[in-house]
């Protein structure tokens, strides 16, 4: 029996879409996790409150201090797919991948799909490289580990 979580360190993690197709120049992500939302249900009469679960939320995926690389052509399906509305389907083999170590990583249920929602700001400074950052929707389904 383990007596300490499991480290997961960062020289291992990577986004991907597909198994391989790296995108470039990610240094940090964020998958903020579903939401559960309730609904009052409470009478006339009811003193303390009382709720029911509703539907949820299935969160939102940022990827944030990314060098900018208008060459990358996994950054540039980021940009088209926000441009034109085109979501991410649930794929095994050319879906997003957020990966958490070298052999597991997170990404959309079966029934689910990822919408692009920020794509194309760059920012740059005169000691610094350009960087640019994509914001995602979790819609129809949860992020799951494989």
């Amino acid at each position: 029996m383990a007596d300490r979580a499991a480290t997961l360190s960062g020289m291992f993690q990577k986004v991907t879409l597909g198994a391989t197709s790296k995108v470039l120049g990610v240094s940090k992500y964020e998958i903020s996790g579903m939401t559960r939302r309730t609904v009052d249900v409470s009478e006339f009469g009811v003193d303390v409150d009382i709720f029911e679960f509703s539907s949820a939320d299935g969160g939102t995926i940022s990827l944030s201090d990314v060098s900018y690389d208008p060459t990358d052509p996994q950054q540039n399906t980021f940009v088209d797919n926000c441009q034109n509305g085109v979501k991410f389907e649930h794929s095994s083999t050319s879906g997003p991948r957020f990966w958490i170590n070298s052999s597991s990583y997170m990404t959309i249920g079966t029934a689910g799909t990822i919408l692009m929602t920020s794509a194309g700001q760059v920012s740059a400074d005169r000691n610094g490289s350009a960087k640019t950052k994509f914001e995602m929707k979790v819609s129809g389904a949860f992020m799951y580990l494989v």
